[in-house]
């Protein structure tokens, strides 16, 4: 990352919060000891979607083979083949979407070569093998297919979110999809064939995602192209269930946020009558591939780099809804955030062949709570968040390898902020002012302190406030002191995410070095008081009269 594009990540940085229901009490600077955070419970407003903390999961490395797919026949314990310590924890968090086969793998991804009797379906070529070292075989099984991830979303409670092969197949290979999944039991032939596979009642999937990554792996269009195409994919697309519809949006972590692809998709849009868009896809990964950035080891300048970089995210969601709004004042189409994480150079790969996966550290947990805020903070904005990926690759809140399996601390993360889920959006104000730290790229300022909050949907008499709050420093901790504007705390409890190495992480030999453990929360009187340590996320949950 070169001094002008961090300079201009650094000001996204700076700006993080002045809109929303987040606004810093920049007042001269105070000591950390005693920093003041102002809530007001009864201004609550925007309802969070629980799908803004869904997942991703792609026929890439060791993602679906290994990591999920385990087959009916292992000695691991599973489910019709599928880990089943991996439906267990992702049903603890209420893993509420799960977007599936990918990624760039989607746009080559044929769904009739994964069907029918497993011993059937046929080899193929996986647009990911080409990165995969050649002792390895990378091309694809096609064990896992469409009836597969059904089952999984099935057995988590997760709702299916299925990309189209824009780049690579047809329009009609598209509807007959649809078709094969949505159709009503002994209504169209291509029902029948479903049953016959095994699965009689529809598998009612309302998420689709029209393409992935146009302007790249999916296409390599321009923005007018793909508006053509995402018109004639989904004119006539069949509705058997009330569909929300997904189009390709904009590379959110290019210098400019690519707002190019968006204002040229729009307006190539300008006119049609039939052509539907729910949802706008944003990608944007914290992207230190160009880097000798390490995953696992790293000195504190980098530690403050990725964190910097990573809240750049709400300058892009703020940029490209800003663009849709010119062509939709009422913004009826929602952002979907379906690939977001850190991206750091290759190297330090989870197992042979599991491509583009790397160590998970207490670093991309703080990463992971930052971004969590700014998505509660534009709930109105995003309909859907996907991170990249679940399981043994970017972002990841598993690793598993064989018959190892370990939560990372981002799992923890999506945890704690759980309660946040249907939530109503709490306007915050977080005192303190800014820090100076010393980033990679040299000296920068960001706040002392991160945070957003939510109110329950129950009846006044028994509601909880849940607060999120990040220390991203690692020197001080944060003695902070909550106000309730208009409301009475009865009762406080947490827990805190934390460990004194910045390096720590989870490993199959240590898989519970970073866990949550209770935090230090009172009440003070009227107030609410917790310590943030350093380098730190905390949850709490306020009972309020």
């Amino acid at each position: 990352m070169n001094r002008r594009v961090f300079l201009k990540t650094l000001a996204a940085a700076g700006a993080a919060g002045v809109t929303g229901a987040w606004r810093p009490r920049f007042a001269a600077a105070q000591a950390p000891a005693d920093l003041e955070v102002v809530l007001h419970p009864l201004q609550a407003g925007t309802t969070i979607s629980p799908r803004i903390y869904g997942h991703f999961i792609e026929h890439l490395g060791g993602v679906i083979y290994d990591g999920i797919w385990v087959g009916p026949d292992s000695k691991i314990a599973n489910i019709g083949g599928i880990r089943k310590q991996f439906i267990d924890d992702m049903k603890a968090i209420g893993a509420p979407a799960i977007r599936w086969p990918g990624g760039c793998f989607a746009d080559g991804y044929h769904w009739r070569d994964g069907i029918g009797p497993p011993d059937k379906r046929p080899r193929t070529y996986n647009y990911w093998q080409q990165n995969t070292p050649e002792e390895v075989k990378g091309f694809e099984t096609n064990q896992f297919g469409t009836h597969e991830f059904i089952h999984l979303c099935r057995l988590t409670g997760a709702q299916p979110y299925v990309a189209g092969n824009v780049g690579s197949g047809t329009v009609e290979e598209f509807h007959d999809w649809i078709n094969y999944c949505n159709a009503p039991p002994g209504t169209l032939s291509l029902a029948d064939e479903r049953a016959a596979n095994g699965d009689r009642d529809a598998f009612n999937i309302q998420l689709w995602g029209v393409g992935n990554e146009s302007w790249g792996c999916g296409g390599d269009m321009t923005p007018q192209e793909y508006a053509q195409k995402y018109r004639q994919f989904v004119t006539q697309f069949p509705n058997h269930i009330q569909p929300f519809l997904i189009g390709t949006g904009p590379r959110g972590h290019s210098s400019d946020y690519d707002i190019g692809w968006t204002q040229g998709f729009f307006e190539a849009m300008q006119g049609g009558r039939h052509a539907r868009v729910d949802g706008f896809s944003l990608h944007f990964y914290t992207d230190f591939r160009k880097t000798q950035f390490k995953a696992a080891r790293f000195t504190p300048p980098q530690w403050y780099s990725v964190l910097l970089k990573g809240v750049a995210i709400e300058h892009a969601i703020l940029e490209n809804w800003n663009i849709m709004g010119k062509f939709d004042p009422q913004h009826a189409t929602k952002l979907v955030v379906d690939e977001w994480g850190n991206w750091y150079p290759p190297g330090e790969e989870i197992a042979p062949g599991f491509t583009i996966s790397q160590p998970i550290t207490l670093r991309d947990a703080l990463h992971t709570a930052l971004t969590f805020d700014i998505f509660n903070r534009h709930a109105d904005k995003i309909a859907m968040a996907n991170v990249a990926q679940t399981i043994n690759c970017l972002h990841s809140l598993f690793l598993a390898h064989e018959d190892h399996f370990i939560r990372t601390p981002v799992y923890y993360v999506f945890q704690m902020y759980q309660p946040h889920m249907n939530g109503r959006l709490v306007p915050i104000e977080i005192g303190g002012g800014e820090q100076s730290i010393t980033a990679d790229e040299g000296a920068a300022k960001m706040p002392l302190l991160y945070g957003s909050a939510s109110v329950d949907n129950k009846p006044n008499n028994a509601r909880t406030l849940t607060v999120t709050l990040t220390n991203p420093s690692l020197e001080a901790p944060i003695t902070a002191r909550l106000r309730l504007e208009g409301a009475q705390a009865t009762e406080v409890k947490g827990r805190v995410l934390t460990h004194d190495d910045r390096q720590a992480a989870n490993t199959f030999a240590k898989s519970d070095e970073v866990s949550p453990t209770p935090a230090q929360a009172t009440l003070d009187g009227q107030f609410v008081r917790v310590t943030i340590p350093k380098m730190a996320v905390v949850s709490l949950s306020v009972r309020l009269s």
